[in-house]
């Protein structure tokens, strides 16, 4: 099943909302579910990287790398995160993975991707 990402929601603080193709809706609420939804519809985790110079969260470019103060941010694959945790390889902090998640779901309206399970019970986050 295809699912869609919308952010055209009139509940306080929340980003949006996944819409099943038949209708079904599930309004995401939580700022720790934006790290797993964003990914669910195409965010990358490793888009967030630390400038070394300055220690500010670095800007990913067209051609993928994380660039700030005009150097490149070497890159951590964040492979012990899912985004709600500090990663314990770079120090990106969870509010930092949870912002940018935020962020890239406020600017991609109408992302789709298949169900990984939102849906159909396979997740169980959502088994009754």
């Amino acid at each position: 099943m295809t699912i869609t990402w919308s952010t055209d929601v009139s509940a306080p603080c929340c980003p949006g909302e996944i819409v099943a193709n038949d209708g079904r809706t599930l309004l995401i609420q939580s700022d720790w579910d934006w790290p797993g939804t964003a990914q669910t519809f195409g965010w990358l985790i490793r888009q967030v990287q630390r400038c070394l110079q300055c220690g500010q969260i670095a800007d990913v470019m067209p051609d993928g790398h994380s660039y700030h103060c005009d150097t490149w941010a070497p890159e951590c694959d964040h492979d012990h995160t899912d985004g709600t945790v500090d990663c314990p390889d770079c120090g990106v902090q969870a509010g930092e993975y949870i912002a940018a998640a935020g962020a890239w779901l406020s600017e991609h309206d109408g992302a789709t991707a298949n169900d990984p399970g939102y849906f159909d019970g396979e997740t169980w986050r959502y088994r009754l």
